[in-house]
């Protein structure tokens, strides 16, 4: 083959995909950079997805351009980008495909290559060597020499795809967090796949398999090292904005707020992943143009990597409108999506917070930050979501915990406390006493045993002195849980089940 073409562009997405399915669980075992959550396959897997289900959904049409193809690979894998190596390899593709001519061969592929390499570099706000940028790189002078030599699309691919393999010991070696763990980059391997994909549909060969795959990791036997820990909370939005660039923004903003931040993107869309300690200063900080798809989960947390582990735990996503619960929410074990003013939860941003619990069965919060269609859109997509009946933050408050504590129970544990509970909501001012007045009053109408007091507190220094003291003394065994503040909503609101 001398050029590469739309239908092969096509072809090498679904390989790729096929690909990453095969290798996903050998490449999340090796995951130890830039934290060790086993994670790393199966986030490239669903970032791939994301690419060709868009070209799915653009059936091939005849006469159409190879770049037009690419981008639409390129654009459905950056917004179903997961984690840093997810967004990585989304910027790639995308710096790949907007260097593609209209007719590419070899030499120009070689080129587009460079451009990927420059890309996926430039997403990242400090770039680690030793890394899957590292092979970017290599992969780029390797194909440049290839085709310098006169090289093929064909012969180019293989040469550049075998180099990468040879040197790939060698890179992850470059980076200490690596080198201490004894293995190899779990981000370059997931790229080396991609390109394998990519030589062998250009090569008309079948599926990597067998001794074919010999070079991927095996899971290590000794234990990771030990890494000093960065933010506790992944945050992952999209931002969009006509006519400006957010780039630079972006990056700036969320560098002041974390580790691990890469932000890819372009034509009016940019991708943003965090690491932070403080998800709702970085939700207000993208908030220089529309946001959507405010996805917030425990770095530390099961992830979409633990279906095979965990096929019976149930996952939790919750669905609220106040960022400043965000941390609150992912601490409880749930991936929390975030409504913010500039656009309504979709379907889709449901869909993927639920793939996203890495789970079997999801219960699903909406508070009021979601609509009936869309809980009805997700349920007849993933039949095993149930939505329960929490459809204002206290409610959901209250059914986090149950899930939280209870896990084992799942939703029945949620749906039980829901029915047991009686609420009350003060506004302001909300003195300590008038707080007082009303847990006592709940406390005394209460016709079983208490088992949880769930306060919701909208804003900072909200007067609650002495409550669990007095709850010692008149109400003994009885412990409030303080949530907040939400920033939004009543006062004070008091839940008792």
């Amino acid at each position: 083959m001398e050029r590469l073409e739309a239908g092969v562009v096509r072809a090498w997405a679904h390989a790729s995909h096929a690909a990453l399915a095969g290798t996903r669980e050998r490449i999340d075992a090796v995951n130890v950079f830039p934290v060790p959550d086993a994670d790393t396959g199966t986030n490239v897997l669903l970032t791939v997805a994301g690419g060709v289900e868009a070209l799915d959904a653009e059936p091939a049409v005849a006469g159409e351009g190879v770049q037009d193809v690419a981008r639409v690979f390129a654009r459905g894998a950056m917004r179903s980008a997961r984690g840093n190596s997810g967004v990585i390899v989304s910027q790639y593709l995308t710096g790949f495909a907007h260097a593609l001519p209209a007719h590419p061969d070899g030499a120009d592929v070689a080129r587009s290559l460079r451009a990927a390499a420059r890309a996926a570099r430039g997403a990242m706000q400090e770039p680690q060597e030793g890394t899957v940028l590292t092979l970017a790189d290599t992969v780029a002078r390797s194909a440049a020499t290839a085709a310098d030599a006169g090289a093929d699309l064909e012969t180019m691919l293989g040469s550049v795809v075998a180099d990468a393999r040879m040197a790939l010991v060698e890179i992850s070696a470059e980076h200490p967090v690596l080198r201490a763990a004894r293995v190899l980059d779990a981000g370059a391997c997931a790229l080396l796949v991609v390109l394998d994909a990519l030589a062998r549909v250009v090569a008309g060969e079948e599926p990597a398999e067998g001794d074919s795959l010999a070079w991927l990791p095996s899971p290590p036997t000794h234990p990771w090292p030990e890494e000093p820990a960065g933010g506790a909370f992944e945050v992952m939005l999209l931002v969009s904005s006509v006519g400006v660039d957010l780039d630079v923004p972006l990056h700036t903003a969320m560098a002041a707020l974390g580790d691990s931040v890469a932000v890819v993107g372009g034509e009016g869309t940019w991708h943003v992943h965090v690491h932070t300690d403080d998800p709702a200063a970085a939700i207000a900080a993208a908030g220089v143009g529309r946001r959507e798809q405010v996805l917030v989960r425990l770095v530390a947390a099961a992830h979409a990597s633990s279906v095979q582990a965990d096929a019976d735990r149930c996952g939790v996503v919750v669905c609220t409108r106040s960022p400043e619960l965000a941390a609150w929410y992912a601490s409880a074990g749930a991936v929390t999506v975030v409504r913010c003013p500039e656009v309504p939860i979709s379907v889709r941003h449901l869909q993927r917070a639920v793939t996203d619990t890495g789970a079997s069965r999801v219960a699903v919060l909406p508070g009021d930050a979601v609509g009936d269609d869309e809980l009805a859109g997700l349920v007849a997509t993933h039949p095993h979501v149930e939505p329960l009946d929490a459809r204002d933050e206290l409610r959901v408050a209250v059914a986090a915990l149950a899930l939280a504590t209870a896990a084992d129970a799942g939703p029945a544990a949620a749906q039980q406390a829901l029915g047991r509970l009686r609420s009350v909501q003060l506004d302001a001012p909300a003195t300590a006493l008038a707080v007082r007045d009303a847990v006592d009053l709940l406390l005394v109408s209460a016709s079983g045993p208490v088992e949880s007091l769930t306060v919701l507190v909208r804003d900072p220094g909200q007067a609650l002195d002495g409550l669990t003291d007095y709850l010692a003394e008149h109400h003994p065994g009885v412990e409030p849980t303080v949530v907040g503040p939400t920033g939004r909503g009543p006062a004070v609101q008091i839940g008792l089940d």
